[in-house]
């Protein structure tokens, strides 16, 4: 549990359906760039996009590929406690290394019923578990409170992905005895010196060497090129409030010759002024070293 983890898109050909071809070329993109773990069925895989049958072959999928060379996070998280149990069940059955479970979205469940829906999910599997804390997507907090009650009803609830953009509360999360990985693109170096144990990144999909870079800097204590990584990279984070979720990335993506498809509808492409902006932080990075010149495909590692 550590370092760069690319919360991979789901690639979609034009009639909608999952491109499995494209999602092999990303994954050894990704694994030729030195990335230490891949999420699947996340966020920013449009998880809330797939059918059940869907999220379970996409996991079974990425794990097949992946082939151990790294660990892979599987999001099973469900609006139910049923659903979300047989999902986790279903990845580890299918060789994920972690569950990863985003809360229950749109019902907003209390707090106490949060911790009881974890723990029944913890109990349920073998393999170590994270929640995803994403307040602003779920309407939930998974609180530092909530984290400690939950470290001491289950033994395998390891960590936390956290996208509240608090990175203060990250020593909190640590004195129960958690990892956590910063989910907030902008925020990573703050988290690394904070004590995350690394990045769950969905912009990491289209430049991971830089990602994988400013951790290695960091890791070798490099603030200096750590800061100056962060600041590369964290316009394309920001660049997420240009169009819908989760478009943007997509997007970057296909402007860097990186084959994710479309999302899946209502999810459509960004406007033309969203490009526009989103082709100047694609020029830095292209600049730095970190993308290919403009027209030329990715190449795994570059």
């Amino acid at each position: 549990m550590k370092g760069i983890v690319p919360a991979l898109v789901t690639p979609f050909r034009e009639d909608e359906r999952v491109d499995y071809d494209a999602w092999q070329r990303i994954i050894e993109m990704l694994l030729g760039a030195g990335v230490h773990g891949l999420l699947v069925a996340g966020e920013q895989g449009e998880f809330f996009a797939l059918d059940e049958e869907e999220r379970q072959v996409a996991i079974r999928f990425c794990v097949q590929t992946a082939a151990r060379r790294v660990p892979v996070y599987a999001n099973a998280g469900a609006v139910t406690t049923r659903q979300t149990v047989r999902l986790a069940q279903r990845a580890e059955a299918d060789g994920a290394d972690y569950i990863v479970i985003v809360p229950p979205y749109y019902i907003r469940p209390s707090a106490d019923e949060l911790l009881g829906h974890y723990r029944d999910i913890c109990r349920s599997v073998n393999v170590p578990v994270l929640v995803y804390n994403v307040p602003e997507r779920t309407g939930v907090d998974f609180t530092p409170e909530l984290a400690r009650r939950l470290a001491d009803a289950a033994r395998n609830f390891v960590g936390l992905k956290d996208s509240s953009g608090n990175p203060e509360r990250i020593e909190e999360y640590r004195a129960a005895g958690l990892k956590v990985f910063m989910g907030r693109d902008e925020l990573i170096l703050e988290g690394l010196e904070r004590g995350c144990a690394g990045a769950i990144s969905a912009c990491a999909n289209v430049a991971p060497r830089a990602f994988v870079d400013l951790y290695a800097a960091f890791e070798a204590g490099d603030r200096e090129r750590a800061a100056e990584l962060q600041a590369l990279v964290a316009p394309l984070r920001r660049a997420f409030s240009l169009a819908t979720f989760p478009s943007i990335v997509k997007e970057a993506m296909a402007l860097a010759g990186i084959p994710a498809g479309r999302c899946r509808r209502p999810g459509g492409p960004p406007p033309p002024e969203a490009l526009e902006e989103l082709s100047a932080i694609l020029g830095r990075l292209r600049s730095a070293g970190y993308l290919p010149p403009s027209g030329r495909p990715l190449a795994g590692g570059a």
